[in-house]
């Protein structure tokens, strides 16, 4: 016997013995399906996933520039930080309110012949890239359009033309305090020097 048919035969005798009767094969058959599509969902929830990226380092330009594909997030849902020389960028995508997901919440069964396709992936989401010794978040120049987040750093952080340009930019930050600056102190935790939210 299986892990699941044990799971599944403990459920049936447990919701046999509450209702005082035995159940029907339709029943039964019911409730196995609606176990296995909640276990289902728990792990597709505990899985943590890394988003597709692409890297662009051509040895001879300033910057090495990644592109990460993250369909359907916001700036405020995703963390970029510099951690022992390894950017991280992390976050959690849920799954919209579809159909689907509405009767998984009401605890509803989908009507007789309809089907669903699930293709998408949902949970949290977690990618790691070398950077060079002496990069931080500063140093980081990042954008997030139509799904796809482009995160570019300098080849070498401690040159002079690099430090100029973490100036620049620091610079400019300062000046267009945004709230997504402000939500990096607490996304995640940590202290606003080390992590940033874009």
């Amino acid at each position: 016997m299986t892990g699941r048919s044990t799971k599944t035969t403990k459920l049936v005798s447990a919701v046999r013995k509450r209702l005082g009767r035995e159940l029907t094969r339709d029943e039964a058959l019911r409730l196995a399906h609606a176990l296995r599509r909640r276990q289902i969902q728990q792990q597709q929830q505990q899985r943590v996933y890394k988003p597709r990226m692409e890297l662009w380092d051509d040895g001879e330009s300033a910057k090495i520039t990644a592109l990460f594909e993250l369909p359907g997030l916001g700036p405020d849902q995703v963390l970029l930080d510099v951690v022992d020389g390894r950017l991280i960028v992390a976050g959690e995508r849920r799954p919209h309110l579809n159909p689907a997901n509405k009767r998984a919440q009401a605890g509803t069964e989908a009507a007789p012949g309809s089907s669903e396709i699930r293709e998408l992936k949902y949970g949290t989401f977690r990618r790691e890239v070398a950077v060079p010794a002496g990069c931080t978040t500063e140093h980081l120049d990042a954008t997030l359009e139509h799904g796809m987040l482009s995160v570019s750093w300098p080849r070498h952080p401690g040159h002079p033309s690099a430090d100029e340009e973490v100036a620049q930019h620091t610079a400019h930050s300062e000046v267009t305090d945004t709230p997504d600056d402000l939500f990096a102190s607490t996304r995640f935790g940590g202290n606003v020097a080390s992590r940033s939210s874009y």
